[in-house]
């Protein structure tokens, strides 16, 4: 039996709006989208509401078992994986690309039944990548995860290879949240919050990440802000700073350049970290099956993350830019400028969230924002997340446009995007009474 859906529809292509509209649903499959009340009488009338394809995430992590992130870390949990899959969904978000790169597939089947939330395998099983994460973390790294190749991983199922590189690898958030931090609190016993431990290492490496960068007067104050001083001394932080760091960096570079002729070996896209220290080397393999994660990355300064987004788009990569936590934090707010600066500047081609457990929010927080800033229409900013990655990534994902013979993966929000009211998977209605 075929239900009817009403309300303000927006299909996903970033222009076409039904007010009112309708949404016929066949089993799993939409059968038509239209303007007006529809055929016969609306099974859900959600009259005052907007109705969207379900939004796609293309980058996070945490959301499988196995070795987490390219510095192949220790396991999410089983109830951890499925507390992040159900913020996601209810966020408005029915698909996501898993950028973790290293779980074996198995791994990828052993929860994806389990929650309706649709979740899309990468893999980064190059040498280059595992001797980085080895050198950074590599906790939840077996024999079978080194083993593994991305030629295996493609032909059992996986689209995307990535992500290569990460904050962990490549000197970025992850060294800021968690390695520094540790590091610190293990030589001194002081503990460091993330803005602290990214003043120290930059004063240390800068934003590009190279020990010529040292600044020992930036150190000094970073310190004092920190609360370091007096407790440790300036070339113990150096030492503990660069040892955390550096390790990683050479083959997390060799690790993009593995990954850019794996895909084209394999013919499947890419997903790279893309931040000051990477963007050199993203933008010499950048090409049309690359996508350039976190453009607006916070290791950039404005115009660099506006430059080097002109550069990736010239030679066809897919511009991606990450809400992180960046429209409910409380602290770092200057994060956000990167962020605005190229939704303004129309350099951006999807929107994710980098979502990796703590206080990322759901995708759904920043397209809200960036309509709330009135940056871009509401249908622009759904387009972000769901027809954009559609019609860009084809051979990945399936849904996000509301267009007949397409899965029937829809959101329901108030109309700034800001609440979601109801989520349907597959036709079913899985959030919403």
């Amino acid at each position: 039996m075929a239900e009817v859906l009403t309300g303000t529809v927006v299909t996903g292509d970033g222009a076409t709006v039904h007010e009112p509209g309708y949404v016929v649903i066949e089993g799993t499959r939409i059968a038509q989208v239209g303007a007006g009340r529809g055929p016969g009488r609306a099974t859900m009338d959600y009259a005052g509401a907007v109705i969207t394809p379900g939004l796609i995430n293309i980058h996070v992590h945490c959301v499988t078992l196995g070795p987490a992130h390219a510095t192949g870390s220790k396991s999410p949990t089983e109830a951890e994986v499925h507390a992040f899959k159900e913020r996601h969904l209810r966020g408005g978000t029915t698909s996501v690309l898993s950028v973790d790169g290293f779980p074996l597939w198995s791994e990828y089947l052993a929860l994806r039944d389990r929650h309706p939330l649709k979740v899309t395998k990468c893999t980064a099983h190059t040498p280059a990548n595992i001797r980085a994460a080895e050198q950074s973390d590599g906790e939840g790294l077996t024999d079978a995860h080194r083993k593994a190749t991305v030629d295996e991983l493609v032909a059992q199922g996986a689209s995307v290879i990535g992500e290569v590189g990460a904050g962990g690898t490549l000197g970025g958030g992850m060294q800021d949240n968690i390695y520094i931090p540790n590091a610190i609190r293990e030589r001194c016993g002081a503990q460091i919050d993330p803005f602290q431990a990214r003043a120290l290492k930059e004063a240390v490496l800068g934003r590009t990440i190279d020990p010529a960068n040292l600044d020992r007067a930036v150190l000094r104050r970073a310190m004092d802000t920190a609360g370091l001083t007096g407790r440790i001394d300036e070339a113990a932080v150096i030492e503990t700073i660069q040892r955390c760091v550096m390790p990683s960096m050479a083959h997390a570079y060799e690790g993009l350049r593995e990954a850019a002729v794996a895909s084209a070996r394999v013919r499947r896209p890419f997903i790279v970290h893309h931040a000051a220290a990477s963007a050199d080397v993203v933008l010499e393999v950048a090409n049309d099956r690359m996508i350039a994660g976190h453009c607006n990355h916070p290791s950039f300064t404005e115009e660099e993350s506006v430059r080097y987004a002109r550069a990736l788009r010239a030679k066809g990569a897919l511009l991606e830019i990450s809400g992180l936590d960046l429209f409910t934090r409380t602290k770092g707010k200057q994060d956000i400028t990167n962020f605005l600066t190229l939704v303004r500047e129309r350099l951006v081609d999807v929107v994710g969230t980098d979502y990796a457990a703590g206080h990322y929010d759901p995708v759904s927080v920043p397209l809200a924002g960036i309509v709330r800033e009135g940056l871009v229409s509401m249908p622009q900013a759904v387009a972000l997340s769901t027809g954009n990655v559609a019609r860009r990534l084809p051979g990945v994902f399936e849904a996000g446009l509301l267009e007949p013979g397409r899965p029937a993966d829809l959101a329901v929000f108030a109309p700034g995007l800001d609440r979601v009211h109801a989520v349907y998977v597959d036709g079913r209605r899985v959030v919403g009474a």
